[in-house]
């Protein structure tokens, strides 16, 4: 039931375009994301000491950062950070989903760490001090968080 039409040639000329100025920019931007996922991983790992980096620590997004903070339910760090930093639970395909994390679960990971996994995205424009900010608040948080718990 559908017919051809003109091609959109300056919106296929501009996608053209938009992926090789990406494909230019890609490695140095992700080597520079991944160093301010790592940065921010070694402060969290400093402050939490119980601190879990989930899945594969060579193989991995650049921007992303997927942590568990065991007996900390994930809830109760947004409930308690969402107006200051942008985490979630899971994926963005998963948002408004309240089951636990599917691939977690696949991982064969334990209940409270699966309970307390938090993912947080790193990008392009993020600075240094907002990495250092947001370890802060998590941090900061989690000890918070743990006072109530005891």
């Amino acid at each position: 039931g559908l017919r051809s039409g003109t091609l959109n040639l300056p919106g296929i000329v501009g996608l053209g375009e938009a992926c090789r100025w990406r494909q230019l920019e890609m490695v140095q931007d992700e080597s520079a994301i991944a160093a301010k996922r790592d940065r921010m991983q070694t402060q969290l790992a400093e402050q939490i000491p119980e601190l879990i980096v989930n899945g594969d620590s060579n193989s991995r997004l650049a921007g992303n950062l997927h942590i568990s903070i065991p007996d900390i339910p994930n809830s109760a760090m947004i409930a308690r950070v969402r107006q200051k930093l942008a985490i979630s639970r899971g994926s963005a395909c998963s948002s408004g989903v309240e089951a636990p994390s599917h691939v977690l679960r696949a991982m064969n990971l334990p209940e409270d760490v699966i309970e307390g996994g938090l993912r947080i995205g790193i990008g392009k424009f993020t600075t240094e001090a907002e990495i250092d900010q947001a370890a802060d608040i998590l941090a900061s948080t989690v000890k918070d968080i743990s006072r109530l718990l005891a």
